[in-house]
């Protein structure tokens, strides 16, 4: 992800140019910060994903949007997840607000600020139980919970692996999450490299 800025914009401003503009932009205390077209792959794992959790959440006072709705992470940051899950509260035409669930499906250009930048703000949201980062490269998820005021990080490598979200009394399988998704065999030689 790339900073385009070289004017510090308002949030008005922001959202007018993002009504006009062919490309998403996430926002950052007035930074436009441009957003990366996305793999087939990570479109993929992430419509797996929606569609399990719009399934799951179907006749529950939850919603599931994908990655074109913007998220207010506060008055000063707006982002664009690859999904977000949230209670269906409240008017939500231009962005969301108090997110239940995020997850991003992890890219060489996004992979550093889901981890670091992203990952800080969004453990400040009271509102969110869980952060997952997928890669997609390999059937890896992460998932960060909330436990009181402190997170807990695992991390599932298997396709038989299963991740639990207590709070929703669910679970989401890898082998449903990375459905249609090859991966290359690493042989001995690669390991480690």
């Amino acid at each position: 992800m790339e900073t385009i800025t070289e004017k510090l914009y308002s949030v008005d401003e922001y959202f007018a140019l993002e009504e006009k503009s062919e490309v998403r932009h996430e926002f950052y205390y007035g930074e436009l910060i441009k957003m990366p077209g996305e793999t087939t792959i990570a479109n993929l794992i992430a419509g797996n994903i929606y569609v399990l959790l719009r399934i799951f959440f179907k006749k529950q006072p939850f919603m599931v949007f994908d990655h074109d709705i913007k998220l207010m992470v506060h008055k000063k940051s707006y982002r664009y997840p690859d999904l977000v899950v949230i209670h269906q509260k409240g008017d939500h035409k231009k962005y969301v607000t108090d997110p239940v669930v995020i997850v991003e499906v992890l890219s060489e250009s996004t992979e550093d600020a889901d981890r670091e930048k992203k990952r800080l703000e969004y453990f400040g949201l009271a509102s969110l139980h869980y952060y997952l980062m997928i890669h997609q490269d390999e059937p890896i998820v992460e998932i960060y919970s909330r436990s009181g005021k402190s997170w807990q990080f695992d991390f599932y490598t298997e396709l038989s692996d299963v991740v639990s979200l207590p709070f929703f009394e669910t679970q989401l399988a890898l082998q449903d999450v990375f459905e249609g998704v090859s991966f290359e065999k690493k042989n001995v030689s690669q390991v480690g490299q």
